[in-house]
């Protein structure tokens, strides 16, 4: 049990990490001073300057801001989707980017707070789409980094989202486990 908490806590550092990285975010109003990591910033309309993903969120909510870069949109999840499903072979994963999996959940969001406000079959079905294939593409890219971790994979380290290699690291870790175990027992060694 305690592998499993120790990989969730891993898993919740990256979500952390993805909510205090910087964004771009454009002024629409005057707001006085912004408390910012780097100190107190003085921003008036039209500014654009950096600020934690957390901050920004709650600045466009306020209607203060609007945040510049939206990471995923539908398209390109499903442009992911069709790589990943249709990529080279079995083994390989394909690149993506490191804020992936975060970046969907933010879509997600963003679709279910279009859906309140003005639901329609077609944003109801656009949320349904993007669930499948980020559910899809989790699964397809669990599946080769078990293959990975079996035959050593590191060469595909630099493709790996950040969740990706916490995953990766525990499986490996399970397969030189049981590889030792099982030497152990043919080298007559016991229970290894």
């Amino acid at each position: 049990m305690r592998v499993r908490d120790s990989l969730r806590v891993r898993l919740r550092l990256v979500a952390y990490d993805y909510l205090v990285e910087p964004v771009r975010v454009l002024a629409l109003k005057d707001i006085g001073p912004l408390p910012l990591p780097q100190g107190a910033v003085n921003v008036r309309r039209g500014d654009e300057l950096d600020v934690p993903r957390w901050q920004a969120r709650e600045l466009e909510r306020l209607g203060l801001v609007e945040v510049r870069a939206r990471g995923l949109d539908i398209d390109t999840v499903n442009m992911y989707h069709y790589k990943e499903k249709r990529g080279q072979a079995a083994n390989q994963l394909q690149s993506i980017p490191q804020d992936f999996y975060m970046a969907a959940r933010e879509l997600i969001e963003r679709l279910d707070e279009m859906i309140r406000e003005s639901p329609s079959t077609m944003l109801i079905r656009d949320r349904e789409v993007v669930e499948k294939n980020l559910l899809d593409i989790a699964e397809t890219r669990l599946v080769k980094l078990l293959r990975l971790a079996a035959s050593g994979g590191e060469e595909f380290r630099e493709r790996m989202t950040p969740e990706e290699s916490i995953a990766f690291d525990a499986i490996r870790a399970v397969v030189e486990v049981f590889r030792d175990y099982v030497k152990g027992l043919a080298g007559g060694g016991g229970s290894g």
